[in-house]
């Protein structure tokens, strides 16, 4: 897997061309976590946070996600390239 470092507005411009499923990683209040495109919007990403596609019990189409605004997103990985934000 290959890391490519992008400003936040080149990662913004990869999240307006991805679908549903792709990986993110995201914080939010602190906290560190991956989780699935549900959705691209304007102010924001709806995501499925990992845990919560791990643990459920229900079937796919029945997981609701949370909006994440783009500041949140650190990382975006596609086809094995991640595109990251973050330092070295």
């Amino acid at each position: 897997m290959s890391v490519v470092h992008v400003s936040e507005e080149e990662l913004h411009e990869k999240l307006e061309k991805c679908i549903a499923g792709e990986r993110l990683l995201i914080e939010h209040e602190g906290n560190r976590f991956s989780a699935r495109i549900q959705h691209v919007g304007l102010l924001g990403v709806k995501v499925i946070p990992e845990t919560d596609i791990k643990n459920s019990q229900r079937t796919p189409g029945d997981v609701e996600g949370v909006t994440v605004p783009y500041a949140e997103i650190l990382e975006l990985e596609v086809k094995g390239v991640v595109y990251s934000r973050l330092p070295d």
